[in-house]
């Protein structure tokens, strides 16, 4: 800010004295237009354009969210909070707007889904994948795929997740009771092979933890 002592930026309405990054929030720095400004949207968007570098933050998405969540958390580690932007996000006398309620709200949408998707990964994990030019690609499971470490395989499948457009690998439990089995209830030993957004792989055999996959 012209005539201040400091260099600051804001986001989400929160100021920051980030003096101590001068190499790089300072004139002639990789990230000077932050300064001065309240530009949050640009943080998880990368549009670092006169447009783009707006306090607007009402149509991201839950991923864009939860990044905000993550860039504050940044800031508040790094550097020295010094007040509140009156604006958008808080008034005059500090208090939040509805703007910021807006915001929290999104952000506890964006963690429970969140939630919910590291749930459904731990249900049925991601597949392990490659693509050689000589042989095509193939997909496989094994204890440790997806990031997700286990003490079953499983055999991969095609995972039509309800409410999403396209398909993933998923590696899916071939033993024992349903996942989403009541306890003590009679069920086949077949794990979730019988889960109705499942589908089998062509030409690869049913119990095979590896499946070749056509070349996109």
């Amino acid at each position: 800010m012209k005539g201040s002592k400091g260099l600051y930026l804001a986001i989400l309405g929160r100021v920051f004295d980030v003096s101590k990054g001068r190499k790089h929030y300072g004139p002639g720095g990789g990230y000077h237009f932050f300064t001065g400004r309240d530009a949050s949207r640009a943080f998880v968007t990368g549009n670092f354009k006169p447009d783009g570098l707006t306090d607007d933050v009402s149509k991201l998405t839950p991923q864009d969210i939860l990044g905000l969540e993550e860039w504050i958390q940044f800031y508040e580690k790094d550097y020295k909070y010094v007040g509140k932007v009156s604006g958008r996000f808080y008034t005059k006398d500090g208090k939040p707007t509805k703007a910021w309620l807006n915001y929290e709200a999104d952000l506890k949408h964006a963690k429970k889904m969140k939630s919910k998707e590291e749930a459904d990964s731990a249900r049925f994990p991601p597949c392990n994948s490659e693509w050689k030019q000589d042989v095509g690609g193939r997909v496989w499971c094994s204890k440790m795929s997806g990031g997700i470490s286990r003490d079953w395989v499983g055999v991969p499948r095609m995972y039509h997740q309800p409410g999403k457009n396209n398909a993933r690998c998923a590696c899916v439990r071939n033993t024992g009771p349903p996942s989403d089995a009541k306890p003590n209830s009679a069920h086949s030993n077949r794990g979730d092979l019988d889960n109705p957004n499942m589908k089998e792989y062509a030409n690869c055999r049913v119990d095979s933890e590896s499946c070749p996959i056509a070349d996109n």
